[in-house]
């Protein structure tokens, strides 16, 4: 199987980035193995239904979460939906072929109490370094930015006048998000240190080498941190774009307002912040309030 066009395909039409393109080669080359070895067919055009099965079957026997095949499947599918329009297929093998269903979990989020408190204890470190890390928790938390926007963003990325940044979203699209007053003060404060540093990248985001900050090291920063708190049952850079927009979204702010700000192509993925139940308002009342007896039913 040759993948050279579905690739520029990903990439010109769909406007996939390059770790997305990587992960659906990945799965197609995988794809690929086991059809191969378990059917004897080296060609798109030999593949059916009951084959894509035999390599479902192969990804849970090796205990692939659902949720990991289901992706897998839509990157199959999203392969022979471009063979079948380029006139390469007649009949897609996919269109009878049923992703597993993934049990629908709450996504984790963090009490706004507790985040608050760990944004005044960065805020003392008055270093470069401290400032940054400072930084790096606020904007994931108030703004909703994804990890990887954050680490794109560049130096001229940020309008002052407008009090909004540019990010390129999944897909490479772009769209503004609107900062906070006090946010877009300490993002400008930062810019200053890190003009005093003679730094020569407009990478906004710098590691203490004073180079582009990697994935790994921003992850890495965020875990530690988010791990400390109570409220966090997950410790991740996405836990704070949760927490931004369950948060939000408690405080009543409009679905459809938060699907913008967080860059969802459907308002399905928006909805999935709604789990926000009565219980775990309680909960959290509880937490932030810790000697309070009023009954909130």
């Amino acid at each position: 199987m040759n993948f050279d066009s579905f690739v520029e395909y990903l990439k010109a039409e769909k406007g996939y980035s390059n770790n997305t393109v990587i992960a659906y080669l990945n799965d197609l080359n995988q794809f690929e193995k086991v059809i191969e070895e378990s059917c004897g067919v080296t060609s798109e055009l030999d593949v059916t239904p009951s084959m894509i099965r035999i390599w479902m079957v192969n990804l849970k026997d090796k205990e692939i979460s659902n949720r990991s095949i289901g992706r897998k499947v839509a990157c199959i599918r999203l392969y022979f939906n471009f063979l079948t329009r380029e006139g390469v297929l007649s009949v897609n093998p996919m269109l009878k072929i049923v992703a597993p269903k993934v049990q629908q979990t709450n996504r984790d989020y963090i009490f706004g109490k507790e985040m608050e408190q760990l944004l005044l204890v960065k805020s003392e470190d008055k270093s470069f370094a401290g400032v940054r890390d400072h930084l790096i928790l606020e904007m994931l938390y108030s703004t909703g930015i994804r990890q990887s926007e954050l680490l794109d963003l560049c130096d001229e990325d940020i309008d002052f006048e407008g009090m909004e940044i540019r990010v390129l979203g999944k897909a490479r699209k772009e769209r503004l998000i609107p900062v906070h007053p006090e946010v877009m003060g300490r993002i400008k404060y930062y810019l200053e240190r890190k003009k005093e540093t003679n730094a020569t990248t407009n990478a906004f985001l710098l590691n203490n080498k004073l180079q582009p900050m990697s994935k790994k090291q921003l992850y890495s920063f965020v875990c530690k941190e988010v791990a400390m708190l109570q409220s966090a049952n997950s410790a991740s850079p996405h836990t704070l774009r949760h927490s931004f927009a369950t948060n939000t979204l408690a405080e009543g702010a409009d679905l459809t307002a938060i699907q913008k700000l967080m860059g969802h192509s459907t308002i399905a993925s928006t909805q999935v912040y709604t789990h926000t139940t009565i219980e775990e308002l309680k909960k959290a009342y509880k937490l932030a309030h810790p000697s309070a007896e009023v009954d909130i039913d």
